[in-house]
């Protein structure tokens, strides 16, 4: 019987802001010395020696992806930072080096693991659910120390108690995708405050049909659904409101683009709201800045609601027209003007700044989950009766 095929494991670790104070180039695996650092590269040697197969590679901000050996010359800069890595040098690296198609475990901060899963979105994030440094750390040393439990009491035994190879990799595993699990069904439950879908139902003629439904009050409920229909032409789907009922869309089209669709609306929905939202901020801190006091005297506690309200209403159509036509530039807000006066500005210059493609939000693996259990009916259309023709039987 052929031995089971061992998939190759790269274990990434993030550089370190700490570095060797000689300003010669130096190895990777020596330019680094800050005590976070030291603790990840513990960890990850840790885990390479449960696993033999396993590569450790250092991901940092200016090199991208660079072996423990390789020679490299002090820097300053982390990743985010203008003139950091992008992620396509970093899946070209992972490539040139061989891993591209390996799994991966990643040890950092977030912006570093994120960085990372443009080349392996379904990689393992050791340190996934960690509040502050302390619990990082503690995490880490769960993994390195000798004489403690590799992960808990409960579910680890002691490397020298008889642990299996790979079988701390595979808790980590195990814990992150129940965490990730955990953190999917979180945001599902907010965007579902935003936009619900009810199952999707495919027709005869690969054709399908779904509804979206908008929770909240009328007003924002219609803007919502009005939303909808003018995205509804980047999926390539027919959208169309229901006039007895102003919180839903009826959305029909080829099974995949209805699937995306209602995979990308709750997505779309929720992003443009929050960007409206910060213009909403603005409004707030001006009511209570001292320049507003001169357009604020007399004026009533209903009506100074009224404007907020209406201000944020129109400020999230502003934020609609931006995402669906984005301009080269926008023109600044003028001062001594009031908020409500200059809506365009203030909500299209957020939306400008922090713009996403609209037409990119379906999530691939739920939109694979819609159409797996899609209802199916299967219509036939009737025939028309032919004529008897004289003489036949």
């Amino acid at each position: 019987m052929a031995a089971p095929t061992v998939r190759p494991r790269v274990i990434i670790v993030s550089c370190g802001g700490s570095k060797s104070t000689t300003e010669q180039p130096v190895p990777a695996g020596e330019m680094y010395c800050g005590s976070y650092h030291v603790a990840l590269r513990r960890a990850a040697d840790a885990l390479a020696a449960q696993d033999r197969t396993a590569r450790v590679l250092i991901l940092s901000a200016l090199h991208g992806f660079v072996a423990l050996d390789e020679v490299i010359a002090p820097y300053d800069l982390r990743m985010g930072d203008e003139g950091s890595v992008t992620g396509e040098k970093l899946r070209q690296q992972a490539a040139d080096l061989g891993v591209l198609h390996t799994d991966a475990t990643v040890l950092g901060p977030r912006a570093y693991v994120e960085a990372a899963r443009a080349v392996w979105p379904r990689l393992t994030d050791v340190l996934a659910g960690a509040r502050g440094i302390g619990e990082q750390l503690a995490k880490l040393a769960d993994i390195y120390a000798p004489g403690r439990r590799s992960l808990s009491p409960k579910s680890a035994a002691r490397p020298d108690e008889g642990t299996s190879t790979g079988s701390i990799i595979e808790e980590i595993e195990r814990r992150a995708d129940a965490r990730q699990n955990r953190e999917e069904q979180r945001a599902a439950r907010k965007r579902a405050r935003y936009a619900t879908y009810c199952r999707l139902v495919i027709e005869h003629a690969g054709r399908a049909h779904g509804t979206l439904t908008f929770p909240g009050d009328v007003a924002k409920s219609a803007a919502r659904a009005g939303a909808a229909r003018r995205f509804a032409d980047l999926y390539r789907v027919q959208a169309h409101g229901r006039p007895d009922d102003a919180r839903t869309v009826d959305v029909h089209g080829t099974p995949r683009d209805v699937a995306r669709f209602l995979s990308a609306l709750p997505r779309a929905m929720e992003a443009a709201e929050i960007r409206a939202s910060e213009a909403a901020r603005l409004y707030g801190r001006w009511e209570r800045h001292s320049s507003a006091r001169p357009h604020m005297a007399g004026m009533p506690t209903a009506q100074r609601r009224a404007r907020a309200r209406d201000f944020r209403a129109a400020a999230f159509q502003v934020v609609i027209d931006i995402l669906l036509d984005r301009p080269d530039a926008v023109p600044a807000a003028t001062g001594g003007i009031p908020p409500w006066d200059q809506v365009y500005p203030l909500a299209a210059g957020i939306a400008h700044y922090y713009w996403f493609d609209p037409a990119a939000l379906a999530d691939p693996d739920e939109t694979a989950r819609i159409l797996a259990t899609a209802e199916r009916r299967h219509v036939t259309t009737p025939t028309t009766p032919q004529p008897r023709i004289p003489g036949t039987a």
